[in-house]
């Protein structure tokens, strides 16, 4: 069986350009704010996680799109996306954060990802968001199977996802060694670990066809905007090694409704 492909589909945008990057820069940097409750702070580094993330939300989303965000945490990117004036759901296991999500939110539902009830969620949505969620949840691809139903023919499949197979983690495999840590990439809470090739298996496997995957690469001390475009264009030549995490979006495969 030959490996999925990244194929760019009409009604789903596989570019990115200039002026789209720029905006999420913007509505990052505004709308950051201290949250010791979220999983990780909002990210304003450019062309790192979270700018990837919005970029590719903000590329493939119409107007007044409305998203659901699964593990929406606290709530602070659906902040940005809120600012951008987007309508965001979100999913959350911790009753808590859900409770703060809820002021940034149009609803949240609480409970586990793995049994969300795709019959109660108010869609159909323009854009199915996971932001380093699914490594975290036992069968990913059961879950966005019974989600996909929920997205518009023409909607699109936004996921960050970390890259076991960065060069980090390979020289500590290559030297004998694998600890789990409190974050990152072999983050103790984390139930499975993706190369850039099995994400696009992943993918496949759900009903999606991958028009974008984008690294984001680790450049400490690194804020320059131009640098920082620098530097992500040159490891993404190499983006299975040098990527900390992928962004990836995907489009329903032809029949993936049916």
């Amino acid at each position: 069986m030959s490996s999925p492909e990244i194929k760019p589909v009409s009604g789903a945008s596989s570019a990115i350009d200039r002026p789209t990057f720029e905006r999420a820069l913007t509505l990052l940097t505004n709308a950051a704010q201290p949250d010791a409750h979220g999983y990780v702070g909002l990210q304003t580094v450019p062309y790192r996680g979270h700018h990837l993330l919005a970029s590719a939300v903000l590329a493939c989303a119409p107007p007044n799109a409305v998203v659901l965000e699964g593990g929406v945490s606290s709530g602070y990117f659906a902040r940005v996306l809120t600012s951008a004036g987007m309508v965001v759901d979100g999913l959350e296991l911790d009753p808590d954060a859900a409770q703060r999500a809820r002021e940034v939110c149009r609803r949240v539902w609480v409970g586990d990802l793995q049994a969300v009830d795709a019959d109660q969620l108010d869609g159909p949505y323009d854009v199915l968001l996971f932001g380093d969620t699914l490594e975290h949840i036992a069968d990913p691809v059961a879950v966005l199977r019974r989600l996909r139903g929920n997205l518009r023919d023409e909607g699109a499949l936004v996921v960050s996802i970390p890259n076991f197979s960065n060069w980090a983690v390979r020289l500590q495999v290559l030297a004998g060694r694998f600890r789990y840590t409190d974050r990152g990439i072999l983050d103790s809470s984390h139930l499975r670990f993706y190369t850039e090739k099995s994400v696009l298996e992943l993918f496949a496997a759900s009903g999606f066809d991958v028009v974008d995957i984008r690294g984001a690469i680790p450049a400490p001390f690194v804020r320059n905007v131009a640098l920082c475009r620098l530097l992500h264009r040159v490891g993404n030549l190499r983006r299975s090694l040098f990527a900390y995490n992928f962004v990836v979006t995907g489009v329903p495969s032809p029949g993936a409704h049916e």
